[in-house]
């Protein structure tokens, strides 16, 4: 049965991890869910633990960890200390493969994990893609996971929307594309309003910030409404910070636009289905 979407305070951490540092990203991770205990939900960066611009397996493989390892300790015990649930980004080791991947953890333990479905650029050097797309039932409502390049292809969150999801939560990590872009300017912040705003549910983005390997990293966290609009954020463009906003989710399952217009119902798949 769907649960009841209910009122959720939502907070988007946003943070600069240290590349390779995984017990001390660990702890900056747990520090913030631990500082937000007052939230229903913390959204936390892609790739939280480990960093992200990895430039060989081996580098991979020494921050990788099982999806019942360290980290998963780490915030299903703060998850319970604080009765709030966790949703944030590490790298999955899974036999000889690995995966760009999020847990979902609740009070009562990890729900489960998400595994990045469409990965980005260097991305598929190291990991694999992942195929599936769970939905978890929650005290607030139903919840779904994205990861970064997950949101630039908008027929993932119409997959989670007619499952009845009402929040994507989003670890992510945007960095300039194309590099010339105008700073403070992100297509990520864009693609959430639209997707947000198509399918009539609630986004939850969070960014990481700082530069790394030369790679600087966009920031501008934020969670975005039904309407397309920012409730909190869009974050700074660079250093660490958290935005909070109480989310009505029941506002995710009116689909109308007008008395007329429905953005699940008035689809046409037979006109635009995949060819």
């Amino acid at each position: 049965m769907t649960p009841d979407p209910a009122d959720a305070r939502v907070t988007v951490v946003q943070t600069e991890p240290e590349f390779g540092a995984v017990d001390a990203n660990r702890q900056t991770t747990v520090d913030a869910v631990r500082e937000h205990a007052d939230s229903d939900l913390v959204v936390l960066p892609e790739l939280a633990t480990s960093g992200y611009v990895f430039e060989s397996h081996g580098e991979v493989d020494a921050a990788a960890e099982p999806a019942d390892g360290p980290t998963a300790e780490a915030w299903a015990a703060v998850a319970s200390e604080t009765d709030t649930w966790v949703v944030g980004g590490f790298p999955e080791a899974d036999g000889d493969d690995r995966y760009n991947s999020s847990l979902v953890v609740s009070p009562e333990g990890v729900e489960g994990v998400y595994r990045k479905v469409h990965r980005w650029n260097e991305e598929k050097r190291w990991f694999e893609a992942g195929d599936d797309v769970p939905v978890f039932d929650t005290p607030f409502g139903r919840l779904g996971v994205q990861i970064c390049n997950d949101v630039w292809f908008p027929e993932l969150t119409t997959k989670q929307a007619q499952s009845g999801v009402d929040l994507v939560a989003v670890p992510t990590n945007w960095v300039p594309e194309p590099a010339d872009r105008p700073a403070g300017w992100t297509m990520g912040v864009h693609h959430a309003v639209a997707n947000a705003n198509a399918n009539r549910v609630f986004f939850a983005c969070a960014d990481r910030a700082g530069t790394e390997r030369g790679v600087t990293f966009e920031g501008q966290s934020v969670v975005v409404d039904p309407d397309g609009v920012p409730l909190a954020g869009p974050l700074p463009d660079s250093g660490s910070h958290s935005a909070t906003a109480d989310c009505d989710l029941a506002r995710a399952r009116d689909k109308a636009l007008t008395p007329r217009d429905d953005v699940l119902a008035d689809r046409r798949p037979d006109v635009y289905g995949d060819q």
